[in-house]
């Protein structure tokens, strides 16, 4: 049987677990947008834009988890592209927008 205090000790572990998570999310964010506004140009709409193929080459060694990334960024509205999830080579070509900088 689990105690009280066992419990209150695994949410507290699970809390900052959370903590760190979301830290490293921005972190990553912050170097994803970054990237697109280096490695892009800025597209017909006045937005930093990039391709996802070169997104991908030139962020290999900074951005351990690219595709999650960019997730987290779509869902918080911070980038946009057309596709679900981006996958190499078939979607190197699909432009990465920057929303707000």
């Amino acid at each position: 049987m689990t105690t009280l205090r066992e419990v209150q000790l695994q949410l507290l572990i699970l809390n900052h677990h959370l903590i760190f998570v979301a830290m490293n999310t921005s972190e990553e964010i912050t170097i994803l947008k970054d990237a697109i506004i280096e490695y892009g140009s800025v597209n017909s709409e006045g937005k930093h834009s990039v391709a996802y193929g070169t997104l991908f080459d030139k962020t290999a060694n900074t951005l351990e988890a690219l595709n999650g990334t960019l997730r987290a960024a779509k869902r918080q509205k911070k980038v946009a592209f057309d596709a679900e999830l981006l996958m190499m080579p078939k979607d190197k070509d699909v432009q990465v927008v920057l929303l707000e900088d």
